[in-house]
């Protein structure tokens, strides 16, 4: 039986101009879960927020754009660097979890999907390029390369493209000190079925979703403003419950996987994992080496950019590829040989892990 392989033949991202600094922050009014008027200082929120965060500006959607214009923006740069005809890719995978969402508005516009959206706006006719969503929050991305793959091995396809793209902007309470983490964004990547090549690309996954306990530790509520518009729903999330929820996991999570590919822990260069909190991950990553007996990771390890690109969610991964792949992250590269490590962690409660080699 001929073994095949499933690599990223090209990656592209699209990361949008307008910086966001903590100090747009400063006039805001931020209000508690209780919905009660938070009375500490502004200033000192902020600083609070940037020493657990991480994060000193995000970037946000520019005016004009929606969310399958930036899915798409990402995909051209994909589809260019790997020197692909686009009429030749046989599906299209959208890691998404709101839709178009309009300028002045947070109501999500879900049909058609946005792949199909991505799909018309790249000019593909061919109709045997399937488009489809996935909803599944932050760990949504990965989870598409993995259908991505299945689907390319039991259709005998050849190419996949793999789209992650957040406008969290647009659906985060101004009232709520949350909303100073998210972020907008995309990255996507070309996925390419290789014949009679084994040992690189993808070699293994996990995926698991804990919804009887932990469903609602992210979701959709009211602003917590009680005199702003309590029709409109943004994303709310109970922060010390998902960081619990994410270290008691995700590590192990990670290590199964690797374990499932097997290889060890010292057979991997990288972690690439989603970019929510760079406590938590710094903590993922230290408990992640201590399951293997070692009291700390190595430099190098652990490539950052939350610090300027906030959190985007279901686009932080593939943007960090991107960035890596590209040259774009000073002191990190891939070499030919190099086994990485995708991580997400989201709604669900929901994670996804992978261990990718580089061809």
């Amino acid at each position: 039986m001929t073994s095949n392989s499933f690599i990223i033949a090209g990656s592209g991202s699209f990361i949008p101009k307008g910086s966001i600094s903590n100090q747009h922050f400063s006039p805001s009014h931020f209000y508690d879960r209780s919905k009660k008027r938070i009375q500490s200082q502004n200033e000192l929120v902020i600083s609070k927020f940037a020493k657990i965060t991480g994060i000193n500006e995000r970037r946000w959607i520019e005016s004009g754009h929606v969310t399958s214009d930036l899915g798409f923006f990402a995909a051209v740069d994909a589809l260019e660097k790997s020197g692909k005809n686009k009429e030749s890719i046989d599906l299209i995978i959208c890691a998404q979890n709101f839709g178009d969402i309009q300028e002045g508005t947070n109501r999500g516009d879900l049909i058609p999907s946005v792949a199909s959206r991505i799909k018309a706006k790249l000019g593909i006719v061919n109709p045997y390029c399937i488009a489809y969503d996935i909803n599944f929050g932050c760990p949504a991305w990965i989870l598409g390369l993995i259908q991505a793959k299945n689907w390319l091995d039991s259709e005998n396809g050849k190419l996949a493209l793999v789209i992650g793209v957040e406008t969290l902007s647009r659906v985060s309470d101004p009232y709520d000190r949350d909303s100073m983490i998210f972020s907008d964004g995309a990255g996507a990547v070309i996925l390419e079925r290789l014949e009679g090549k084994s040992g690189v690309g993808i070699l293994a996954s996990l995926t698991r979703t804990d919804s009887f306990e932990h469903n609602l530790l992210l979701k959709m509520g009211p602003s917590y403003n009680p005199d702003h518009d309590q029709q409109n729903l943004y994303v709310k999330m109970d922060g010390p419950k998902l960081y619990e929820y994410a270290l008691d996991n995700v590590p192990t999570a990670i290590y199964q996987t690797i374990k499932k590919a097997g290889l060890t822990l010292s057979d991997i260069k990288m972690l690439l994992i989603h970019q929510a909190n760079t406590k938590m991950l710094e903590a993922i990553t230290a408990r992640l080496f201590k399951l293997d007996g070692q009291e700390t990771y190595p430099d190098g390890f652990l490539p950052l950019i939350i610090s300027w690109l906030g959190n985007n969610a279901v686009a932080s991964v593939p943007t960090l590829y991107d960035l890596i792949n590209r040259g774009k992250l000073e002191g990190y590269e891939f070499n030919p040989g190099d086994t990485i490590v995708f991580a997400a962690v989201g709604s669900g409660m929901s994670i996804s892990a992978m261990v990718y080699k580089v061809p």
